[in-house]
């Protein structure tokens, strides 16, 4: 069972270094013998402050484009949507900065050790110089609020501390403590638009403060900007860091420092190991869930040479290492009470970071949490949940100003301020990201699977149906009947375009059919809550009404499914995004059982598309491979996420993708949504719940012949533990809180199973 990533050398670039969380507080450890760096983030320090964007011509543009296409003018409805209809953009998740720790005189390293251990969330460095052994701990707590550094050498050696960072701060070092206090810009661009927008600091930015104590058997110095330990042998650091940020409607003005000094006061009486055993039991509680064995030896190698050497067959234990390096990155970036897990989850050391590392939410942010249930870390869907409710509120107003509905939308980009608006600021071409409002109907997905993996009928009640509501009410709004279907329009497919006439190409269309397929989603759960809840008004007859002519899915010329209303031209037939494909995963609406023939025309748009694509692209073809019951072609896209791309790179790559050396996904560059797709791919695999069933091994690849996995999660809060052997089913256990019936599929059949609360069932052997 793989739980540790291990290398026999100091990270150079950020993707070697080894990612540390508690949700809210970020750390990647380098680990170098001589100057140590320890890159710090905070998951609300981002650029911005609390805003609306109000574009005056926004409404008439919306009403001009659409009857601009129902005429045939794709042209004109570009036109008009670009122009006026794409507000500014969003703002930028920020790196707090870098703690160094640098060993005075350092010497060379005879051997050295670095290692992640997922289970109990603990980074170690171990060497050995002609001074002899030296050991380093590093963990993040969640009890504590805080990154804790244990430094243990042989023989005494000198150490200075100090911090840098890129925004505005200052230092200040007295007795034991380390001061990093700063502020971070009110506006800042995106990395591809930051020549149109310049940087503005002023008192409306962000405040923030990191604030370390440090405890040592050697003499403690404060220096001009830092700590100096002189002949130490023992380092124990505590470092807890906070934002003035209280609030995506509220001026950030909390007190920063206070908080952090609150922090490091709890700390006192308590000792390293306390808090270390806090820690571990919080951390593992959730990791321990789930446990797979694959049955492969771990070899005796580094992880990146493991993954350098990889071709495919030969190191399988892989695999097992992706799946439990997914759950703990979730873990570890989305906990109660945090912010949402964003572009890099919270993981980010650049100023001007790709795509500013926000909330990407036309499949990049859900995509983060789709192993969340499968998983069984249903606590961990609270963030999402959380920033579900900011744009419900952010979104009413963009759903009044520019489209002239009720309810609420979003559209691409989200991000710590709510943003809710279409971004693009008048950019020719910026249709094609800009122009979606899928965003809101699809994070109501996760609500409802919410209700469905965890049956708290309050939680549906109170939360999950009013918001679901009030998305649906944004849809029923604006769409038109055109040919006898429901239809959203114009619409486009995110971030593609297609041909017309052949030489001219788009993005925004009549209708498309990722944004019908999501409408059908979200009408068709919403009546499933209605029906749970016992809710029959006027509300759920028009949304009962409607659902029968929303669904347009069509076939085309190749026998692929179509992507937009027409089968156009494919822009490029080999695009990361297969968005047409929503309806088959993560929606529910096709599947090879109930809608083989759409199912097939599935398969075909996924064979065009090709395998050759980005990082998290690798991860949705993953799953939608498993949920096509292609176990092995699945498979061979979990392969190819595990092909090495190397570190240091900063080009940013539409192909090529696949996973760095510390295992972190390779867009390229960085995005952490590929390493949380795969996870919930590997588990795809295993167990599906579609069509009112549980299914078992239902795309068990040929190479994962056997193995056995404990705690995964069906709908209805049932845990599932399978093992199987020769690529034959040979028992499997449910446990339910509740007394309940459930319809289990297995390679071998369909039988009824009666499970009592509380009380564990197990079929093996001759009995399946």
């Amino acid at each position: 069972m793989e739980h540790k990533l291990r290398y026999t050398s100091p990270a150079r670039y950020f993707e070697e270094a080894l990612p540390l969380g508690n949700g809210t507080l970020g750390a990647m450890i380098y680990g170098d013998s001589g100057k140590d760096k320890i890159a710090l983030n905070h998951d609300t320090l981002w650029s911005g402050k609390p805003r609306n964007y109000r574009l005056p011509k926004a409404k008439q543009a919306y009403e001009e484009a659409r009857e601009c296409i129902l005429q045939g003018d794709v042209a004109g409805a570009t036109r008009r949507i670009e122009k006026d209809f794409t507000a500014p953009f969003g703002q930028n998740y920020l790196p707090l900065g870098n703690l160094y720790i640098e060993t005075k005189n350092a010497l060379s390293t005879v051997e050295y050790c670095r290692e992640l251990d997922m289970q109990k969330g603990l980074a170690r460095v171990c060497y050995t110089t002609e001074r002899g052994r030296t050991n380093k701990e590093y963990f993040v707590s969640n009890p504590d609020r805080c990154v804790c550094v244990k430094i243990c050498a042989e023989n005494t050696c000198d150490y200075s501390l100090y911090f840098d960072c890129q925004l505005r701060f200052e230092t200040q070092a007295e007795g034991n403590t380390l001061r990093l206090i700063g502020q971070a810009p009110s506006m800042l661009a995106p990395a591809y638009a930051k020549h149109l927008v310049p940087t503005v600091y002023d008192d409306e930015g962000i405040r923030f403060a990191a604030i370390a104590n440090v405890f040592s058997d050697g003499v403690i110095t404060p220096t001009e900007n830092g700590l100096l330990i002189m002949q130490a042998k023992e380092l124990v650091l505590y470092l807890c860091m906070e934002t003035s940020y209280q609030g995506f409607d509220k001026k950030a003005d909390k007190d920063a420092v206070g908080l952090c000094q609150g922090y490091l006061n709890a700390l006192n009486g308590k000792s390293y190991e306390d808090i270390l055993l806090a820690h571990t039991r919080d951390f593992s509680s959730l990791y321990d869930r789930v446990e797979m064995d694959l049955g492969f030896a771990m070899p005796n190698k580094p992880t990146d040479e493991r993954l350098r050497s990889f071709d495919g067959t030969n190191d399988l234990g892989l695999v097992e290492l992706l799946f439990n390096f997914g759950r703990y990155l979730l873990i570890s970036s989305s906990r109660l009470g945090s912010q949402a897990a964003n572009l890099q989850g919270i993981w980010n050391e650049e100023f001007f970071a790709p795509w500013s590392s926000n909330y990407t939410v036309n499949i990049n942010t859900q995509m983060n949490y789709w192993p969340v249930f499968s998983c069984g870390l249903e606590e961990l869907n609270e963030p999402l949940v959380s920033l579900v409710k900011k744009i419900s509120v952010t979104g009413e107003q963009t759903a009044r100003d520019f489209y002239g509905a009720k309810g609420f939308c979003s559209h691409h980009n989200v991000d710590l301020w709510g943003m809710s608006t279409p971004v693009g600021a008048g950019n020719e071409h910026s249709s094609v990201y800009a122009f979606w409002n899928g965003s809101s109907g699809w994070l109501c997905r996760h609500l409802w699977e919410q209700y469905e993996y965890t049956l708290d009928k309050e939680f549906l009640q109170n939360t999950a149906y009013p918001l679901m509501k009030k998305a649906a009410e944004f849809y029923l709004s604006i769409m038109l009947e055109h040919g006898g279907k429901q239809i959203v329009c114009p619409s486009t497919s995110p971030e593609n375009f297609y041909y017309l006439n052949n030489d001219e190409y788009f993005a925004v269309a009549k209708y498309t059919t990722m944004t019908q397929a999501i409408v059908y989603d979200l009408f068709d759960n919403l009546l499933k809550a209605s029906r749970v809840l016992g809710i029959s008004d006027d509300f759920t007859q028009k949304i009962e009404a409607h659902l029968p002519s929303l669904l347009t899915y069509a076939i085309g010329k190749h026998g692929q499914l179509l992507e937009y209303d027409q089968d156009y031209r494919e822009y490029d037939e080999k695009h990361r995004h297969t968005s047409h494909l929503y309806g088959l995963y993560p929606g529910e609406s096709i599947t090879v059982e109930s809608t083989p023939t759409i199912a097939r025309a599935c398969r075909v748009s996924l064979e065009r598309r090709g395998d050759e694509t980005t990082g998290w692209a690798m991860g949705w073809r993953v799953n939608l491979w498993a949920k096509l019951k292609d176990g092995e072609r699945a498979f061979s896209m979990i392969k190819k996420q595990l092909s090495l791309v190397e570190a240091g790179g900063k080009e940013i790559g539409m192909q090529g993708g696949g996973t760095y050396p510390n295992m972190l996904d390779a867009h390229p560059p960085f995005q952490i949504d590929g390493n949380f797709g795969v996870c919930a791919g590997i588990a795809q695999l295993l167990l599906q719940c579609e069509n009112g069933k549980i299914h078992l091994l239902p795309a068990l690849p040929t190479a994962l012949k056997s193995g056995r996995i404990t705690g995964l999660k069906a709908k209805g809060n049932i845990r599932v533990d399978i093992v199987w052997e020769n690529g034959r089913l040979r028992s499997y256990s449910l446990l339910s809180p509740f007394s309940q019936a459930v319809r289990i599929a297995t390679p071998n059949g369909e039988e009824w199973v009666s499970l009592s609360a509380g009380k564990k069932i197990t079929r093996k052997g001759k009995e399946l």
